[in-house]
């Protein structure tokens, strides 16, 4: 199985807030890519993929060298990572939610933005088991980050 670093919890929230906001896309013209928009609409990730590797130039990838939430999220969108069925409803909890806000507002202590998180859910128990379900299928695949160099894009507002 190939090393890396693992992926803290608060990055699978993180990524099924985009899996719920649907701000994952996967361009058409780029085979072996995938763009994801930041929480706060401010940026857009590119998540580059293939044999046994992903890539991204979002900071938690590019400098800390772990899988951070554009890479997350692709990999939930390619199903390489299931949610378990019948999940919807509660993957809608993340929706809406602005992580980058959240972060600052936390000092990007990432347990204190997701405690304050789960203060906005009815039941944070089944949230938090199926964050763990995603982290641990996420820690039982086999492939190697990167970071990539891909320039910034800034979405259309």
């Amino acid at each position: 199985m190939a090393e890396r670093k693992p992926t803290p919890i608060a990055k699978v929230y993180e990524a099924l807030s985009a899996v719920a906001d649907k701000r994952v896309t996967f361009p058409a013209d780029q085979p072996g890519e995938a763009l994801v928009t930041s929480s706060d609409g401010s940026k857009q990730y590119t998540v580059r993929f293939g044999d046994g590797f992903y890539s991204s130039n979002d900071n938690a990838t590019y400098w800390q060298h772990y899988a951070g939430y554009p890479i997350v999220a692709v990999l939930i969108e390619q199903h390489k990572i299931g949610l378990p069925s019948g999940s919807d409803n509660l993957v809608q909890a993340f929706a809406g939610v602005n992580w980058k806000k959240l972060n600052t507002q936390y000092k990007n202590d990432y347990a204190k933005s997701t405690a304050d998180f789960l203060t906005t859910v009815d039941d944070p128990k089944p949230v938090k088991k199926l964050v763990r379900i995603v982290a641990d299928q996420l820690g039982a695949l086999d492939f190697t980050v990167k970071g990539n160099r891909a320039q910034m894009r800034h979405p259309e507002q």
